[in-house]
């Protein structure tokens, strides 16, 4: 998928949520996190073609990492960085923001690896990237998402809605 569309179901996640602002913004980043790495790889020349949506796309890597964060790095937070405690959703944020990314492109025709093998994908073939089918589900995840974030009175439905209406 496009990444106006991995950016905008990231912060219709988050807000549904109910993250702060804070947590919003760190899924907003996470959402773009895969590709970006994709991204960095072809400038250290590597091909784009034969690297895209291969180990940077495979959610393992990404839980493992998460596990280490909540096993190592918080912990050490809590000890010594007392005052960055109080934005703890960041870092979940962040990884749903990640995870998003993955879960939209394995609705994609072209999938994700299943596990650590990025040669075996997993594709639910539900929507092709920059095409109508991806228009589509991202405008009705939009429209439930307001729909949502409406019905449960939610303060960021106003900050959801000019996000994606400056994303277009």
């Amino acid at each position: 998928m496009k990444w106006f569309s991995h950016r905008i179901f990231a912060v219709g996640v988050a807000a549904m949520c109910k993250f702060d602002i804070s947590g919003i913004a760190s899924c907003f980043l996470g959402s773009t996190i895969p590709d970006s790495i994709d991204f960095f790889l072809t400038k250290l020349g590597f091909s784009f073609n034969k690297i895209h949506r291969k180990h940077s796309h495979a959610w393992i890597w990404y839980a493992v990492s998460l596990l280490l964060v909540y096993a190592v790095i918080i912990p050490r937070m809590q000890k010594d960085f007392q005052e960055l405690m109080e934005y703890e959703e960041i870092i979940p944020a962040f990884f749903i923001g990640i995870f998003s990314h993955i879960f939209l492109d394995m609705l994609t025709v072209k999938g994700v690896p299943r596990f650590i093998n990025p040669d075996k994908k997993f594709a639910v073939k539900l929507v092709r990237t920059n095409t109508y089918s991806e228009y589509i589900f991202i405008f009705t995840f939009f429209v439930t998402a307001c729909f949502y974030l409406y019905l449960t009175e939610n303060q960021y439905l106003t900050v959801f809605i000019d996000f994606v209406y400056n994303q277009l």
